[in-house]
């Protein structure tokens, strides 16, 4: 290679490296801007692209493609065929993102420190921009509700901002882990974390509380692991106080999640017959009516009803049971796992199940907490979340999978 090439290459990877750092940090920001971006990239990957004589980790790469097979082996049998076929192009990151990593060369660890701290700083500008927007309609109007849920979540559902937020909560977790803080500034990390918290509780998803929960815990064990149970106890315990003081601050807050906290009546919810269920409203309603309507569609078709056709099935047993409030959202089946079993039957329940236990295989070859904790909120949010049906699931797990699965373990 002569010293001409030797400069070009360089020049392409630094530029391949920035836009890598800025589809990470666009996540949380905007949606409209995104494809044109990851096109960019893409282009820019064929120049880096080379025939890898092995990769590691391709066992691990090769289960979103499958499950992309599925979407475009399953679209023939779909009666909708303009919903399968818009399916096709949603879920397209899924081949995408594992196909070009594949030819890439190995991310390098500042690479990879880069990128994981550029989706903080998105979330920490997606927080801001959200709170400022929210404080200009609140003078504008005088309405308080701008604060709160899909107000604040503007453009995004807010479970996947608050998903996007416990990942971030996560990175800044491992880096609190290894005593390296934001901008080397203690308080400044405790600052972020706890902006993270906020905006989260703000959001009103409960599945993004569980979520943060859920990423409070992880770094909680791993610092007691290593037998630091005092900052496991500054950084958990105080995490989830902050989020419970936030909660039961907002009257709106806690009326939503009384009816999740009230164990008798979700007991009670479960064992009732579709009948009575019929006139209840609500989204925890709405997902026990779709998982039951789910798992009767998979019981009745193991071979799946096509990639187009899961929303009319399950619409149809909605009208079948009178369930008016599934029906006039169109409710799909709120679970990933029972989205895919629909659609493709236990096919699809088992490249569902490939996809993690073979990314968690890597993640534990690879002794990387980030990768096997990042797959630990995908499953727990896809059990109340069709994740992988809308551009801002698709795009954050085809991308970030990809990534940690060509990247080692680093600092972070």
């Amino acid at each position: 290679m002569t010293s001409r090439d030797s400069h070009f290459s360089q020049r392409v990877a630094r530029v391949h490296a920035a836009l890598t750092v800025a589809i990470a940090a666009m996540l949380p920001l905007s949606k409209r801007f995104m494809p044109y971006l990851i096109a960019l990239w893409v282009l820019v990957s064929f120049v880096r692209m080379r025939r890898p004589a092995s990769v590691h980790g391709w066992e691990a790469l090769l289960w979103p493609v499958l499950y992309y097979a599925c979407v475009a082996g399953w679209i023939n049998t779909s009666e909708n065929q303009d919903a399968a076929w818009f399916a096709l192009e949603v879920k397209f990151s899924l081949l995408m993102f594992p196909v070009v990593w594949w030819f890439l060369p190995t991310v390098d660890q500042r690479s990879r420190v880069n990128v994981l701290l550029a989706l903080v700083w998105g979330c920490i500008a997606m927080v801001a921009v959200g709170l400022v927007r929210a404080g200009y309609l609140y003078l504008q109007t005088g309405d308080g509700s701008v604060f709160f849920y899909s107000n604040l979540g503007w453009f995004f559902h807010p479970t996947y901002l608050a998903t996007y937020d416990a990942f971030a909560l996560l990175v800044l977790g491992r880096m609190y882990i290894r005593k390296v803080y934001t901008l080397g500034n203690t308080l400044l990390h405790y600052s972020l974390v706890a902006l993270l918290v906020l905006h989260v509780a703000l959001l009103e998803s409960k599945a993004g509380f569980l979520c943060i929960v859920l990423g409070l815990v992880l770094v909680g064990w791993q610092l007691l692991r290593k037998r630091q149970a005092a900052r496991a106890l500054v950084f958990t315990v105080s995490g989830v106080a902050l989020l419970l003081a936030a909660v039961f601050a907002t009257p709106t807050i806690k009326t939503k999640l009384t009816n999740v906290t009230d164990g008798a009546r979700i007991e009670s919810l479960l064992d009732a017959p579709p009948s009575e269920l019929a006139n209840s409203e609500g989204s925890t309603v709405g997902r026990l009516v779709a998982w039951r309507s789910a798992l009767e569609i998979i019981g009745n078709e193991p071979m799946g009803v096509g990639t187009g056709d899961v929303t009319d099935r399950l619409v149809e047993l909605y009208t079948r049971d009178g369930n008016a409030y599934a029906r006039r959202l169109q409710l799909n089946a709120h679970n990933q796992f029972l989205q895919a079993g629909v659609a493709f039957g236990w096919i699809g329940l088992l490249v569902m199940v490939g996809f993690f236990v073979f990314g968690l295989r890597r993640a534990f070859i690879n002794r990387d907490f980030l990768f096997g904790a990042f797959l630990g909120l995908l499953a727990f949010n896809m059990l109340f979340e069709s994740f992988l049906e809308v551009q801002s699931g698709v795009v954050f797990v085809a991308f970030f999978y990809s990534f940690f699965i060509r990247s080692g373990r680093s600092s972070i």
